[in-house]
């Protein structure tokens, strides 16, 4: 019997006890594949960050998903195709974060030269700055040294002798507050400058 079909054999034994429940099969499944599942997404996203976050939620996938494996078919292909999507999933979430927060900057950098837009985003500037300033010291310290001195995670946890794990929930928090006020407090800012630029680029 070959080393390939005698790992799959006892891989299909481990599924089978974590179909019914076994944490320890899912501990030996778990210590077997993690390497595997971090690599690839390492690869695909070029960040171990994120790589570690994959890894995280695809056992739980797994763990939550268990009674759907199906035995028959290569353990190794369905749990590469989980994390795939996942780093997909990852990614898309990241592009409309960004989209989101360009939504913001959006004619804070823009170039026109009409009065009242210039006024309109100054005002849309005042709010931005309003969101930061009501962040906690530490929050509002974590996100400016991301958005202002474009540090890393990681760079910013040795700096504050923090881990990046506080580093990345606190800019999560804050990002979230900056984006829920200015939607909330400029939104109106917003509408207005892209209807007027609409206006009078027709």
């Amino acid at each position: 019997m070959g080393i390939q079909r005698s790992e799959q054999l006892e891989d299909k034994k481990l599924l089978t006890k974590l179909k019914e429940g076994d944490e320890l099969a899912f501990v030996r499944i778990y210590n077997q594949y993690r390497n595997k599942v971090y690599n690839y997404a390492y690869q695909l996203s070029k960040s171990a960050d994120t790589a570690e976050e994959i890894v995280q939620e695809v056992f739980i996938r797994i763990w939550q998903k268990r009674a759907q494996i199906n035995t028959d078919f290569s353990f190794q292909g369905y749990i590469k195709k989980i994390t795939l999507n996942h780093v997909l999933n990852h990614l898309k979430k990241i592009a409309r974060e960004k989209a989101l927060q360009e939504e913001v900057f959006l004619h804070i950098t823009g170039n026109t030269s009409r009065a009242e837009d210039k006024l309109l985003e100054k005002e849309l500037r005042k709010v931005y700055e309003e969101a930061i300033a009501q962040l906690p010291v530490q929050k509002k310290l974590i996100y400016q040294m991301v958005r202002t001195e474009e540090l890393s995670h990681e760079e910013i946890a040795i700096k504050l002798s923090i881990s990046k794990n506080t580093v990345k929930n606190h800019m999560v928090e804050a990002s979230k507050f900056v984006r829920d006020y200015v939607r909330k407090n400029g939104g109106i800012i917003c509408f207005i400058l892209a209807s007027s630029n609409y206006f009078h680029s027709n």
